[in-house]
């Protein structure tokens, strides 16, 4: 009851019905979950696969609900898991022969990978996770800047780490293998040093990052250039500055703010 509640939220899934070409265009609500999450909690992930819903709310800790919506009428909450953090991003896989979702979101300050094992639906588990300390990553709020490679178990996502000073800055990629009790970091592609971040003359736009794979090797896209890496070894390939011929009299910082 959206009305009649303490909470500053409710959180629901909606079943409609799609009407049949000769039924008109009004799509009718056949069925809806009760509140998901407890008080002032939000909904920040959601993956649907076939008749079950997979849902992240957060306030201070992060449930991770699977809801089966097998009887449209009646949709259900059938399993649950508290852990702190919460994801922004769920992406299924399959590991040895086992469902899994693999999240992505924060915990405090970091960056948090986390892998959900949902081959028992009713108790969902966290088999493995991964924090990147005082980082961020756009993956978790733009799908496109993800990548898994299930043949490899291999995930890839942009960083960037930001100190406000000449050392430590961070701009560029992670590529993680993961396994069913492990999400590790292999190698970094750093797209620019941390010096030059801080003080460098660069072009007042930025690339959003992209990745991508073709015959083992994988272009990153990001901030100010285009790298060229061996997805096994993490060998450069090239180089691609996008902002090497700028005329220094138009210099902007590194971050598109």
């Amino acid at each position: 009851d959206w009305f009649n509640t303490d909470s500053a939220t409710v959180n629901q899934i909606f079943v409609f019905q799609v009407p049949a070409e000769d039924q008109g265009r009004e799509m009718k609500l056949v069925g809806a979950t009760g509140h998901l999450g407890k008080k002032n909690e939000r909904i920040t992930a959601v993956r649907f696969r076939g008749d079950r819903a997979y849902v992240v709310t957060f306030e201070q800790i992060d449930p991770f609900y699977v809801v089966d919506l097998g009887e449209p009428s009646e949709p259900k909450v059938i399993g649950a898991l508290e852990i702190p953090g919460f994801s922004q991003y769920l992406h299924e896989l399959e590991l040895d022969g086992k469902k899994y979702m693999l999240g992505l979101g924060r915990q405090d300050n970091a960056i948090k990978i986390g892998l959900f094992d949902i081959s028992d639906e009713k108790n969902p588990v966290q088999s493995a996770f991964h924090l990147e300390e005082q980082a961020s990553s756009s993956a978790g709020t733009d799908s496109l800047a993800f990548r898994y490679l299930p043949i490899s178990q291999l995930l890839i996502i942009p960083k960037s780490e930001w100190t406000w000073t000449e050392a430590g800055n961070f701009d560029g990629f992670v590529v993680y293998s993961v396994n069913a009790t492990h999400i590790s970091p292999v190698y970094e592609i750093q797209h620019a040093d941390s010096q030059s971040m801080y003080r460098g003359c660069w072009y007042n736009a930025y690339l959003q990052p992209r990745s991508l794979v073709f015959q083992s090797k994988l272009t990153t896209l990001l901030s100010h250039s285009v790298l060229g890496t061996d997805l096994e070894t993490g060998d450069k390939l090239f180089d691609l500055n996008l902002d090497k011929a700028l005329n220094n009299t138009e210099c902007h910082g590194y971050f598109y703010w």
